[in-house]
This record gives structure tokens, sequence and C-alpha cells, in this order.
């Protein structure tokens, strides 16, 4: 099983390079969790064999929003009132790459939303907040741009994480039973850059992740930030991690 996580930009760029099919040709997800994208329909029509169901979008504006791929398995669209646009959701039961999976799986691309008079930190709170008051009945992967760390910074890092933010990745483990991908697939790590921003393009900004359950830690094959071929099209880099599917379905 194989998710993705990925800002697509001010709504992504149009025309030869379309984000959507190098997506979905470079990585054959199995989930993605998109941020900043226009409505995923028209960018990626019938005529390239994916089937127009598999999306879930919300917009944010009048230029893009946040969006879900789930390739397989029956989909029911979830929303968090008070975050349209800025967290789509979704429970899938029977999925196919998970055939003999018990419980269903919630999912939920988050953006951090930009509120006046609020704060990345506090509006992060105020989504976790939603999700809590959910029933316990489905296993629950969060991918997307957050806008704060979205993992703990190693002690010999310049950059420090903050009381604030550290308290966000605790709830997450601690209520939700949830890490990083990419800190349980390369621990003891400075953290990777997923974001390209600001004056200098060289600061590991690290605001991008994903999300899935610490029972599933063993099954986790690896998780990458790729920037290579990225560069020119956003200013974040997709984050890929890739489950071992037979041994998942057999937990």
């Amino acid at each position: 099983m194989r998710l993705v996580a990925y800002n697509f930009r001010s709504g992504g760029k149009r025309g030869e390079q379309n984000q959507w099919r190098k997506i979905l040709n470079d990585f054959n997800p199995d989930i993605v969790f998109a941020q900043e994208t226009r409505d995923p329909r028209p960018e990626v029509p019938e005529s390239y064999g994916v089937d127009q169901n598999r999306f879930i979008w919300r917009p944010v504006n009048n230029k893009w929003g946040s969006a879900l791929f789930i390739k397989g398995g029956e989909i029911k669209p979830l929303d968090l009132p008070g975050f349209e646009g800025w967290v789509v959701g979704a429970e899938i039961s029977e999925p196919n790459w998970l055939k003999t999976w018990q419980r269903p799986l919630r999912v939920f691309s988050v953006h951090g939303p930009t509120k006046k008079g609020s704060s990345y930190i506090k509006e992060m709170g105020l989504i976790l907040d939603k999700i809590a008051q959910l029933p316990d009945n489905a296993d629950l992967i969060i991918g997307g741009d957050f806008n704060i760390a979205a993992s703990f910074r190693h002690s010999s890092e310049e950059m420090k994480l903050g009381k604030a933010n550290e308290a966000i990745l605790v709830r997450l483990s601690n209520e939700f039973g949830l890490r990083s991908c990419w800190q349980t697939a390369n621990p003891d790590q400075p953290l990777a850059q997923t974001l390209r921003w600001g004056s200098n393009k060289t600061t590991p900004y690290h605001c991008d992740g994903i999300f899935a359950p610490i029972t599933w830690d063993q099954l986790l094959e690896s998780c990458q930030i790729i920037s290579e071929g990225w560069e020119v099209l956003s200013d974040h880099n997709p984050v890929v991690a890739t489950f071992e599917m037979i041994e998942m379905e057999n937990i």
C-alpha cells in the first residue's frame, strides 16, 4: 500500500506538467492526500483511465482546495464542519489492497488553515478536536501539509520544534495512536526538507507528512521525500510512504 502527501502550490501548474498525472504515474498510489489543488477531475479526464469517483475535492477558494484520491474500496466522504476545503475526509471499507482487513480506514487530507487572528498550532488543535469526536471504530491515517513541523526534530538540528508544536505531535501519538511515517522509517535523522519557502530555499522546513497507526510500524517498508523532478512544479516535495501489504493482511 502506497500513500502520498503533496501540496500543489496555489492550484498547481496546467498543461504539459500535469501534477496529478505525474503523481499517478510516478508513484502508483493507493491514497493521495493533496492540498492547494484544483478539482482533480478535469485535470485527470476519464480518458486517462482513472475513475472520477475515486477523487474527493473540497474548495477553500475559487482557485484551490484539498483532495483525496482513493484507488480502491467503498468510499464514504467525511467533512469536518468549519474546516471545509482545509480538510477532506473519507471512510474506506473493503479496500482492494486489504481484502481481509476487518476495520475500515478513516483518512483525512489536512492543510493547516491560514486564518486571520489564529495560528497554525491552534487550528491543528481544533482539527484534532473534531476528529476526536468521531467513533473509535476505524483505523486512522492523517496526511498533508500541516504548516507546522510534522515530526520531532533531532537534537543536533539548529531549528527547534517549540513546545506547542511538540504538544500536537505528542497528542497525535498518545490520543490517536499515530506516528509520522517519515520518522518511523528514518529514526534519529535530522528532518528532511518538504518545503522550499522563503528567501533561503535550503531551510529544512518539514511541514508535510503522513501519520499512520503506531501498530503498523513494523509494516512500513519506507517513507521518502522526493525532490528530483518536482522542484519546478511546486515549493513542496511529495512524501511517499509504502507499507508491506501481504503482512498487513495478516496482522
